[in-house]
């Protein structure tokens, strides 16, 4: 098996071929590398609850009210002093 790959979901791991990839990540399996880390992320078969959705959203809300509050305190600090 020298092309295949380590997927996992949940708490089952697999080692699967390359070919087959791409069904499992739709499925809802991650690939791993040899460490346990992400290295792609799964495109289907998942579904996330509401509250969990929620967080998501207020914090993409707070990130983007700071990223705003960055930018301005960027442009004032390269605005030159007369």
């Amino acid at each position: 098996m020298s092309n295949a790959v380590k997927i996992r979901k949940k708490n089952r791991v697999l080692h699967v071929e390359t070919d087959r990839l791409v069904g499992f990540l739709n499925q809802g399996y991650d690939q791993i590398d040899e460490d346990g880390n992400v290295v792609k992320r799964a495109t289907g078969g998942r579904t996330v609850s509401l509250p969990e959705y929620n967080k998501v959203i207020d914090e993409n809300e707070a990130l983007k009210a700071k990223v705003k509050e960055l930018e301005a305190a960027s442009k004032k600090a390269e605005t030159p002093k007369k």
